[in-house]
């Protein structure tokens, strides 16, 4: 993934944090991206979600919700976005429902048995080892949702999105830069 994809897209967050007006603008470019993406996985109220890559600035945990009634938990490798995060959050008053922590998608000292969905977001790197190592822990029937770039922006088709394309349903959307989410459903050993 481009470094100043990452950048801007930090740099999005980090306004929409402290201005309400810019992020309901920056929400608006989440908002269809999510419903397809809820739709396509059928997530419900009874789901518990994981979202991999939230940011300063959840927008897709908080939308999963409010779209949903979900429970989200997010994480972040990036320690310094966990306090941000959880500020937007409380300021939304969702922090009963969205629940964001300190942790590494290709290292999850967490179990993976509580959540029916996980949710990769598009900046998630290195996506193959973090996809390889969720997949390796999450149990039969839990559904992974995996955003891929528009190929314009990827340098290289990854083998994970070539082996995605070949077996799993997904959507495109027509954003800026995100190309397309694909529905990774676990099957039984």
């Amino acid at each position: 993934m481009f470094k100043w994809l990452t950048s801007f897209t930090y740099g999005i967050e980090d306004k929409a944090a402290e201005i309400d007006t810019i992020y309901r603008l920056a929400c608006k470019y989440y908002e269809n991206v999510v419903s397809k993406e809820a739709i396509l996985a059928n997530v419900t109220k009874d789901d518990h979600i994981l979202c991999i890559g939230g940011g300063i600035c959840p927008f897709s945990a908080i939308l999963f919700h409010q779209r949903t009634g979900a429970k989200v938990t997010v994480i972040d490798n990036n320690e310094s976005c966990i306090p941000r995060a959880r500020s937007v959050i409380e300021r939304l008053g969702l922090d009963e429902y969205v629940h964001v922590c300190h942790q590494d998608g290709a290292c999850c000292d967490i179990s993976l048995s509580d959540y029916s969905v996980v949710h990769i977001a598009l900046q998630v790197d290195p996506i193959d080892s973090v996809f390889s190592s969720i997949e390796s822990q999450i149990a039969p029937g839990t559904k992974l949702l995996v955003r891929r770039p528009k190929k314009v922006l990827s340098a290289t088709s990854s083998k994970l999105q070539e082996r995605l394309m070949s077996c799993c349903a997904y959507v495109n959307h027509n954003t800026r830069n995100i190309g397309a989410t694909f529905l990774y459903v676990k099957q039984p050993a």
